[in-house]
């Protein structure tokens, strides 16, 4: 009825659009409606562009290729087969109708495209990904395998260098087996010098990091480091995995690996603000919080002298202070509390919490006794770092606790050691006259 109603100078690719920018050919598509398509297409009083984009650039074919339907393939092959460079037409993403197929995990369709129509499967989007890298990322056993058997390359790399492994790593231990052997375990490291392993520890797959682990040396993850040396067991302590912490240290991980800045695993939980891991790290798998420094028990320290407090401080978690708070008044063996440990700078926690302007690390931190004048090498109080970056509620509040500024500090000590010099000057004449 609606093709009978138009005639030839009707504008009907204008009118027949909705707010989306998409049309007629674009809904019969998305319902797999074979009868519809072909009506629209056939129509020489509609005129309807078989590769009419939307606003997202989405074509009918690719809305096509996301539906599950037996039809849907019939849909697929006669909007392709009337235009084949519809296949390889991308959106605003530079996602082709293959990518769409693969991640909608559409075989039948990837079929069609693959081997009924002989089209290339190694096309790419705006960030250099193929549908493999799709489909390895959403964990697509069989899309994986069509993909691998009709060409595509398993040491392709996207815009970051990372390879299909790489994604499949994050997910699927079926989907890594299969593309690692085509490669014939050879692995691809990314931009950030990390590996499979490293992608799935930041992913938290256990699965697949004994499948790694399995299948390697034993001593592989001793040897794993990115572009800032960092090791596996850092990655997933600032994620909070802490189950891969512990696989990780069974399998024989050393607790004590600094990364570039000489950072333990420890700090990583901290600038994470991952508490519960921290917490396990030390108190069930052993991990050092401080150390013996000639003869004396001290926190450690990394290349600017902080401790796992100052990390915590300055990333603002509350949480992890309160958890090595708690752990040093159960142990209480330190030469000097950790809340007054200063960095190679003079600046302690408090120091570090003032000038980030993380208030409630601030409360936490004076709960735990930290000295709110304790002066850093600048000649600078918590008070005045506070100041000098704008945190006026923080300022205000330590105002409040008797905080002050090095000048008040320096007039306060003063006036003290002057009434303590009187008071002894006194004394002597007093006991001068008494003689």
């Amino acid at each position: 009825m609606f093709i009978d109603a138009v005639s030839a100078t009707d504008d009907v690719f204008g009118l027949a659009q909705d707010k989306r920018g998409r049309g007629p050919l674009h809904y019969a598509a998305s319902k797999a409606s074979v009868e519809s398509v072909r009506l629209i297409l056939d129509s020489q009083v509609l005129g309807l562009p078989v590769d009419a984009k939307d606003s997202c650039g989405l074509t009918p074919l690719m809305c096509a290729v996301g539906v599950p339907f037996a039809q849907g393939v019939d849909v697929c092959r006669l909007l392709a087969r009337r235009k084949e460079m519809s296949v390889s037409a991308r959106n605003r993403d530079g996602l082709s109708a293959e990518h769409h197929a693969a991640i909608a995990n559409n075989l039948p369709v990837l079929k069609l495209f693959a081997e009924e129509m002989g089209k290339n499967v190694e096309v790419f989007d705006n960030e250099n990904r193929t549908p493999l890298h799709y489909a390895a990322e959403q964990g697509h056993y069989e899309i994986v395998q069509l993909l691998l058997a009709c060409g595509a390359r398993s040491t392709t790399i996207d815009k970051y260098d990372a390879s299909p492994a790489h994604y499949a790593a994050q997910f699927s231990v079926s989907c890594l087996d299969l593309i690692l052997a085509k490669n014939n375990y050879v692995e691809i490291k990314d931009r950030e010098n990390r590996s499979c392993l490293m992608w799935a520890v930041c992913a938290g797959n256990v699965e697949v990091i004994e499948y790694l682990v399995r299948k390697t040396s034993p001593d592989r993850q001793a040897r794993e480091r990115d572009k800032l040396d960092n090791t596996p067991l850092h990655l997933a302590a600032g994620r909070g995995h802490t189950d891969v912490v512990r696989f990780l240290v069974t399998a024989g991980a050393n607790m004590n690996e600094k990364d570039a800045m000489d950072r333990t695993p420890v700090y990583w939980a901290c600038f994470g603000g991952q508490a519960h891991t921290l917490y396990c790290m030390i108190k069930e798998l052993g991990f050092e919080w401080r150390t013996v420094e000639k003869h004396r028990r001290v926190p450690i320290t990394d290349a600017l002298g902080q401790t796992p407090l100052h990390a915590a401080a300055f990333a603002g978690f509350t949480a992890c202070i309160n958890v090595l708070l708690n752990i040093e008044a159960e142990d209480d063996c330190l030469v000097s509390p950790l809340t007054g440990w200063k960095d190679k700078h003079g600046e302690t926690a408090l120091h570090v919490a003032c000038a980030r302007g993380k208030m409630d690390c601030v409360l936490a931190l004076l709960k735990g006794g930290a000295a709110p004048n304790a002066v850093n090498d600048a000649r600078k109080t918590c008070l005045q770092c506070a100041i000098d970056n704008k945190h006026s509620n923080i300022a205000e509040y330590l105002r409040s606790q008797g905080a002050l500024v090095f000048v008040e500090l320096s007039e306060t000590a003063a006036r003290v050691i002057q009434g303590w010099w009187r008071a002894i000057l006194l004394r002597r004449r007093i006991r001068n006259m008494r003689l």
